[in-house]
C-alpha cells in the first residue's frame, strides 16, 4: 500500500507525503529499486541533490537503464558547487566556463527527465499508466506514447474488432441495467498543476442501456445520495465515462479508424492493444460536453487493451483529437477500467467499470476526477456482488 500511495503522492506533486511513504517502502524492502528511484526523484524535486544521489547510485547498479537520470543528478550537484563557489568568487573567469559549459544530456533539457519507456521501466508503470505530461498534471498525449508491445506478434484487426464487439452486443441484451456504489474523488489543479482542493462523496448510481430505435443505443445514468440533492464540485457534472466502451459496438466502430499495435501485458494476460481515432467522415456519438440543453460532440481519440483469449475490453483510454477553443476546451482525458462481476444467481461473469478517471480542463479550469465501483446488483434482481479487484492495470 505504501508502493501505491507513494506514487499517486508523487503524480499529484506532494513530494513531502511521497517522501514519507517511499521512505516506508525502503524500510521494509532495502533493495527495492523503484522505490529507490522513485525516492530520488522526490528529492531532486525538493532540490536536495546531495540528498538524492545516494539512491540513485545504490539503483543504477542495479538498473543500468536510469543512467540518464542519475546524469541529471550529477549534472545538478556539480551546478550548484560551482553556483555556491561564483557567489564567493565572482572574477573567477573559468569557473564560470566551467558553468556555461554544464548541460545536462540533451535527453534531460527543456525539464524532461527520462523519456517515457525508461520512466516506465523505472516505476514498474504497465502499459497504458504512463508519467505525467510535462505540464505535471497530465498523462501523456495517446499520440505522444506508445506502450510496449511483444515484438513480432501477428494481429488479425478485423476478427479482434469483430469479437470485442459481439462480447459488447452479448453485455447491452443482457443487461437491460444494473446499480451499483459510487465512489467519486474530486481534485481541483491550479496552475502550477498541483492539487489546491479535494472533495469525496459517494453516490448510488444506476445505468441503463436500451436500444431505442435500430442502430440507436440510449445511455442513461442516474445518481443520488438518499435525500441530499446531487451536486458536483465546480458545477460540472461528469456522466457516460464507463459507456465509452462503445466505441466497439458495431454501431460505432465504423466511425473510428482502428490499428492493432500487438500484444501487450495487461494483469499478467495477453491483450490485443488497439489504437483508435475519430473519423472525420463520420459523426461524433460518443462523448459531448452538455451546457444547458446544448450538447458539444467531441472526436476522440485514444487505445484499447482487448484479453487475447477471451476478447473482454480490460482498459480503454481517450484523449481530444484536437482541442475546442469554440467552448474553451483543451483537455479531457480519460480512463476506463474494466473487471469481471460474478453475479450468482445467475450464475454468470459480467465485465463491468471497475473504475473511471478523467482529466479536463474547460473554461480554464483543471480538474482530476476518479471513479469507484463496487457493490454491483442486476437491477431489483441479485443480491450484492463484490467486483473483482484486477493487481494493476494497463
Amino acid at each position: 500500500m505504501n508502493h501505491i500511495f507513494g506514487a499517486y503522492a508523487s503524480r499529484v506533486g506532494d513530494w513531502q507525503q511521497a517522501e514519507s511513504y517511499w521512505a516506508k517502502v525502503l524500510e521494509q524492502v532495502p533493495d527495492n529499486v523503484p522505490a529507490m528511484v522513485s525516492m530520488g526523484e522526490v528529492l531532486l524535486n525538493q532540490n536536495r541533490t546531495s540528498e538524492a544521489l545516494p539512491y540513485l547510485e545504490r539503483a543504477a547498479k542495479t538498473d543500468p537503464s536510469i543512467s540518464l537520470l542519475l546524469a541529471r543528478a550529477h549534472v545538478t550537484a556539480a551546478t550548484e558547487v560551482l553556483q555556491a563557489y561564483l557567489k564567493n568568487h565572482p572574477e573567477d573567469v573559468t569557473a564560470k566556463k566551467q558553468l556555461e559549459r554544464l548541460e545536462p544530456p540533451v535527453e534531460l533539457r527543456a525539464g524532461k527527465n527520462l523519456d517515457a519507456d525508461s520512466r516506465e521501466k523505472i516505476a514498474s508503470i504497465p502499459p497504458g499508466k504512463t508519467p505525467l505530461r510535462e505540464s505535471g498534471w497530465l498523462p501523456p498525449n495517446r499520440d505522444d506514447h506508445v506502450p510496449p508491445i511483444e515484438s513480432g506478434s501477428a494481429c488479425n484487426l478485423k476478427e479482434v474488432v469483430q469479437k470485442a464487439g459481439e462480447k459488447i452486443q452479448e453485455f447491452v441484451k443482457d443487461v437491460e441495467r444494473f446499480t451499483a456504489t459510487e465512489s467519486f474523488l474530486h481534485e481541483s489543479i491550479n496552475k502550477s498543476g498541483q492539487v489546491s482542493a479535494t472533495e469525496k462523496r459517494k453516490y448510488d448510481y444506476m445505468v441503463s442501456v436500451q436500444e431505442i430505435r435500430p442502430g440507436i443505443l440510449a445511455v442513461e445514468e442516474y445518481l443520488s445520495r438518499g435525500t441530499t440533492p446531487v451536486d458536483f464540485p465546480g458545477g460540472i457534472t461528469t456522466k457516460g465515462l464507463p459507456a465509452l466502451v462503445l466505441i466497439f459496438h458495431p454501431y460505432y466502430s465504423e466511425s473510428f479508424s482502428m490499428k492493432c499495435e500487438g500484444l501487450a501485458i495487461v494483469n499478467g494476460q495477453r491483450a490485443w492493444q488497439i489504437y483508435f481515432r475519430q473519423r472525420e467522415d463520420k459523426p461524433n456519438g460518443i462523448r459531448a460536453y452538455r451546457f444547458g440543453r446544448n450538447a458539444r460532440p467531441i472526436a476522440l481519440k485514444g487505445r484499447a487493451w482487448i484479453i487475447a483469449d477471451s476478447y473482454q475490453i480490460v482498459d480503454l483510454q481517450t484523449d481530444l483529437v484536437d482541442p475546442l477553443p469554440d467552448i474553451r476546451l483543451t483537455v479531457d482525458h480519460t480512463s476506463i477500467e474494466y473487471g469481471p462481476v460474478h453475479f450468482s444467481s445467475r450464475g454468470v461473469d459480467m465485465w463491468l467499470p471497475q473504475t473511471a478517471e478523467v482529466f479536463s480542463e474547460l473554461r480554464g479550469k483543471r480538474i482530476h476526477r476518479r471513479l469507484g465501483f463496487s457493490n454491483y446488483l442486476l437491477f431489483a434482481v441479485d443480491d450484492t456482488q463484490k467486483i473483482s479487484s484486477p493487481a494493476t492495470s494497463p
